[in-house]
């Protein structure tokens, strides 16, 4: 149940909660139009005259989904998820599909205690897609070295004049993370990790799309129809993943390290 905040936002404080190791939430169970209404065990804050509501226009999926606006200083809505327990340990991701009326501007980030100030951007997320479309799905690798006791979160910082619209969140397990066991993906190596200059594929004959994302998620490279050889030489030192997608509509991730 929303609440007056004494700042004079609307917060929506939700019992305390145990934490949960994986999500999958399209808001069916809720409909439009009161103001702040998140699934059990999530939060939202809301400042300055912003709007969050569950909406039902023309969903992912289903019949409802999550809908931010506001433009101007302080007109700043948040939509915390719930407690993971997993949530800095390097195995799974943030997935969500989103689309706005027009430039939109959103933030993943995270948040301790649903307490606006202390809201962490990871990565800030411009949207221009206008429906739910081959571009609409967002894929985020969350950093290990966030603290423990804090929740991810999604921000509208009031920036952009659009309307907001998400759906179909998943907090899953990144796929085939590491090492892949299964099918006829299991044949496909990526040599050398750590790699300094060069990353080789052993087969590609199948491979669609290689992307390349940093540890927030934030897309470095992606090449259609990609050679068995990929320079990464102009890449700091560190964790990123690759994934691989292939003409069956399969995906295979993997961990490399630049030296």
């Amino acid at each position: 149940m929303p609440i007056l905040g004494i700042l004079g936002g609307i917060f929506s404080i939700n019992a305390q909660c145990n934490p949960v190791s994986s999500l999958s939430e399209n808001f069916d169970a809720y409909s439009c139009c009161n103001m702040g209404v998140v699934p059990a065990c999530w939060d939202s804050v809301i400042l300055g005259g912003a709007s969050q509501i569950i909406s039902s226009t023309q969903p992912a999926s289903g019949t409802s989904q999550i809908y931010q606006t506001g433009y101007g200083t302080g007109k700043i809505s948040i939509v915390i998820l719930p407690r993971m327990s997993n949530l800095s340990d390097g195995t799974h991701r943030l997935r969500v599909k989103m689309k706005s009326n027009g430039a939109g501007y959103l933030e993943l980030g995270y948040i301790k205690d649903a307490i606006p100030d202390t809201f962490v951007l990871l990565q800030p997320i411009t949207i221009t897609n206008t429906s739910y479309d081959n571009t609409s799905e967002r894929i985020f690798t969350i950093p290990t070295t966030i603290p423990a006791g804090i929740r991810l979160a999604i921000r509208n910082p009031g920036t952009s004049f659009a309307r907001h619209y998400w759906d179909d969140v998943a907090w899953e397990p990144i796929p085939n993370l590491a090492t892949h066991e299964t099918g006829n993906l299991s044949a496909i190596q990526l040599y050398p990790n750590p790699v300094h200059d060069n990353l080789h594929i052993s087969d590609i004959k199948n491979v669609v799309t290689f992307k390349l994302t940093d540890a927030v998620g934030r897309i470095l490279k992606s090449i259609d129809k990609p050679s068995n050889t990929i320079s990464l030489g102009d890449l700091e030192k560190g964790a990123y993943f690759v994934s691989l997608y292939f003409k069956s509509g399969e995906e295979i991730s993997y961990k490399i390290i630049k030296d």
